[in-house]
């Protein structure tokens, strides 16, 4: 969904795969490889591509337990830099499965109060017949969601463009309506032991839709080998950093650059 955002390419070499972007105010990085191959033998081929390009050797978004990798076959880095406003938000599972508990009583109050206030919603599992409900949703409500942030204004574009290829992805995800009028749309995909949460947008005029709209997502996709949702990073939005807070993670998913 960022490739264009983040100029993205991609290269594959003796079954490792690596990337490499414009990463904000770092200029091009590279991702840590994942495959199948030699480590080293791809950490080689990025040294070489970074000496060609003329580039520092540097990495993003790369995770904690990976900068001694990195280390080990570069030597000690010029600088780690940490990047807050990239951060995954962790939960587990069971936070969002009617938000049990004390901590959770705010999200929980939400939801009983929307459902008082909308006692006929509805909650419809995506699939490819409601795509197009799905798209004039957005549409219908593209002054809300676009608006003049570069970065808001591709996540718009891109999530439309990311319905198209809804089966193929292997997504899931959800339409919540009231009075036959759709209100919020969710995307995701289950990976390993994690739901991860990649587009939700819903109308804030219908107070609780948000915590109601998680919730029903994570509902719908409950699996005894689901552990954890990832709501990924709050892009440094204030309003959503709190908001992502509220709902008590169990932990940040730290994200590095790493420059050699």
């Amino acid at each position: 969904m960022w490739r264009e955002y983040f100029g993205q390419k991609y290269a594959i070499s003796d079954g490792m795969l690596t990337a490499i972007v414009n990463y904000f105010d770092k200029g091009l990085c590279y991702s840590f490889p994942v495959g199948t191959g030699d480590i080293n033998k791809a950490l080689e081929v990025i040294r070489r591509d970074s000496n060609e390009r003329g580039i520092p050797l540097r990495f993003c978004c790369v995770p904690e337990e990976l900068i001694g990798e990195l280390t080990a076959y570069y030597g000690e880095p010029l600088a780690v830099t940490e990047y807050r406003d990239w951060e995954d938000y962790l939960y587990p599972y069971s936070n969002f499965l009617g938000y049990h508990g004390k901590k959770l009583v705010t999200q929980r109050n939400h939801c009983n109060r929307f459902v008082k206030d909308h006692p006929d919603y509805d909650y419809r599992a995506l699939n490819g017949e409601l795509i197009p409900d799905a798209k004039s949703f957005l549409l219908d409500n593209e002054a809300l969601f676009k608006k003049d942030l570069p970065i808001v204004h591709e996540d718009f574009i891109r999530t439309l463009e990311v319905l198209d290829y809804f089966d193929s992805f292997g997504f899931t995800g959800g339409l919540l309506s009231v009075g036959g009028k759709t209100i919020g749309l969710t995307l995701g995909e289950s990976i390993g032991d994690t739901l991860f949460v990649h587009v939700e947008k819903a109308l804030t005029e219908y107070s609780g839709v948000y915590p109601m709209l998680a919730m029903l997502y994570a509902k719908q996709n409950a699996d005894d080998r689901l552990l954890y949702i990832n709501r990924e990073d709050d892009s440094g939005d204030s309003g959503l950093r709190w908001s992502k807070t509220e709902y008590r993670p169990c932990g940040l998913i730290t994200k590095f650059v790493v420059e050699f």
